[in-house]
């Protein structure tokens, strides 16, 4: 699947872990919510377990979004299928399990969903990168993922290791020259934080042939900022026009898919 909106004819919009407003994030259920609302991608967050299984969970510790306590890394994967990782959210989701990369990627392929694998598993790329591409190569499932980083030399280990997987490399901070970080990484696309995507980087991207993705606050927050007159709504709309965004992600699929169809930002807000 190409990244570029000049290849595709469109936005692609992805879930935060998965519609992340409406069910428990990083859980199947919010992974088919974000689905069932016009995301054609889900970003997640893979961490590995004391006997080295590949879970979707994105804390250190599981105390914030399970019925537990302790490091993901510290508990086998039979200890964290015991944890109930909905009802903290909301009782419909209760016994909503913590989900494997397998039970994700199984569930993309059935309902035509792509992941955006977040590695979050730094300095240890022998334990991760291995069983990672063995795991792919057994489910044929390297069109389904995606793999984004802050540790852009993982990322081109990774590329090494499972080239056909396309990378995304996420950064909190302006670079000095995107194309030359991107080609020397790799990368097939690079996210940019939003007070940076004024600046110019997404068409220098764009010309080299790489993806520009973006990241949107949530619609309070948004709404919080139109209060005090920064107008987000409206540079969203001029970088829309302009054809910069390859991808926005957001906790609120349902919204980001209103807003890229042209329903009016007011009305959007739930």
């Amino acid at each position: 699947m190409s990244l570029l909106r000049s290849e595709t004819g469109k936005i692609h919009i992805c879930g935060h872990r998965g519609h992340s407003v409406g069910a428990p994030e990083n859980t199947l259920a919010a992974f088919r919510m974000a689905k069932s609302l016009g995301g054609t991608f889900c970003e997640t967050d893979l961490a590995l377990t004391q006997d080295g299984e590949l879970v979707l969970i994105h804390d250190q510790t599981v105390d914030r979004t399970t019925d537990g306590k302790g490091l993901v890394a510290g508990m086998t994967l039979a200890e964290l299928a015991s944890l109930d990782a909905g009802g903290w959210f909301g009782a419909e989701f209760a016994g909503e399990p913590i989900p494997t990369l397998r039970d994700a990627l199984a569930l993309a392929r059935d309902i035509g969903l792509m992941l955006q694998v977040e590695l979050k598993i730094y300095g240890r790329d022998d334990a991760l990168l291995p069983p990672l591409a063995a795991l792919l190569d057994e489910m044929d499932a390297h069109e389904l993922v995606q793999f984004s980083s802050f540790d852009f030399r993982q990322l081109r280990e990774a590329k090494r290791q499972i080239p056909k997987v396309r990378t995304v490399g996420i950064t909190h901070s302006r670079l000095i020259d995107p194309v030359a970080t991107a080609r020397a990484t790799n990368l097939d696309a690079i996210n940019i934080e939003i007070q940076h995507f004024p600046s110019g980087e997404a068409l220098e991207l764009h010309e080299a042939g790489i993806a520009a993705f973006l990241y949107v606050p949530r619609p309070e927050k948004i709404a919080r900022d139109a209060a005090y007159g920064l107008d987000i709504e409206g540079a969203l709309l001029g970088w829309v026009e302009d054809g910069r965004i390859d991808q926005l992600c957001g906790d609120d699929v349902g919204w980001l898919t209103r807003f890229v169809s042209g329903e009016p930002w007011s009305m959007q807000a739930e």
